[in-house]
């Protein structure tokens, strides 16, 4: 209760009274500006303010026929989003305690969020080792980490093509591609491979292993990789017991997310 109490005290009120706005409208019930107003009790100059930010990240709906309000498709997205997150994650924990265990060094599940990876999930490698800048959450670049490279070479090419026009690709490293034509080129021959390596492209004394994860209908939905220091993993391309552990990690957590391989 104490832990509840102090954390309370950076609660933001507006923020505080817009969730209040989800909450009540979770039960299923649109409700009016005024019934929502009465049962917040919350003046309803403010409760329309609340709601026209809301509608217009889409978390909210007027239904114009009746003037009353109910969730929007962005809650679904949010719901979604944490569902198909929470079931990789959970599929993936014993090949990546086990991935981890065998090799002795990180590892890491993601997913991919238009040009950027998110991570889902990352075991500590049994060695000591603090310099990767990776956490449960954090972003990273998709064009120059392993994760990244796994998960775009999988992509339709208009994707790649159409994020890549709006993006600058940026160089971390003196390995960063930050060519586009070369980078197209480098993904067609990972995926050719069926794994991606980061040859200090994004951190410069990191290497990494990175393959794809599939769903039952064959889509790349997530990537998981081993990461280490360059002086305990270079050579990494010639490293082919850690190329293999990790194709195989991952393709058992494709089986376990219902993916068959059909070739």
């Amino acid at each position: 209760m104490a832990k509840a109490q102090n954390s309370a005290r950076y609660n933001i009120r507006v923020l505080d009274r817009a969730v209040s706005v989800l909450k009540t409208l979770s039960d299923g019930r649109p409700r009016t500006l005024t019934e929502l107003s009465r049962e917040l009790e919350i003046n309803s100059s403010t409760t329309f303010r609340l709601l026209s930010s809301l509608r217009s990240h889409n978390l909210v709906q007027l239904v114009d026929a009746t003037g009353q309000y109910r969730l929007g498709l962005a809650c679904l997205e949010l719901s979604r989003a944490y569902h198909i997150g929470d079931e990789i994650r959970q599929a993936s924990l014993s090949e990546m305690e086990f991935l981890r265990d065998e090799t002795r060094e990180t590892v890491h599940l993601g997913v991919l969020d238009d040009m950027e990876i998110v991570y889902l999930e990352k075991l500590e490698g049994l060695h000591a080792i603090g310099l990767m800048s990776s956490r449960v959450g954090r972003r990273a670049p998709a064009h120059c980490t392993g994760l990244g490279k796994a998960l775009l070479a999988y992509t339709p090419s208009g994707f790649i093509q159409e994020n890549l026009a709006k993006l600058n690709l940026t160089k971390f490293t003196d390995t960063t591609i930050t060519d586009e034509r070369e980078l197209i080129d480098h993904l067609k021959q990972v995926r050719a491979r069926g794994y991606a390596l980061d040859l200090g492209e994004h951190e410069y004394e990191v290497r990494c292993v990175a393959a794809p994860i599939f769903d039952q209908y064959g889509e790349t939905i997530a990537a998981i990789s081993v990461s280490g220091p360059r002086d305990r993993m270079d050579p990494v391309a010639q490293n082919i017991e850690m190329i293999q552990r990790t194709l195989l990690a991952a393709n058992n957590i494709s089986k376990n997310l219902g993916y068959q391989d059909e070739r």
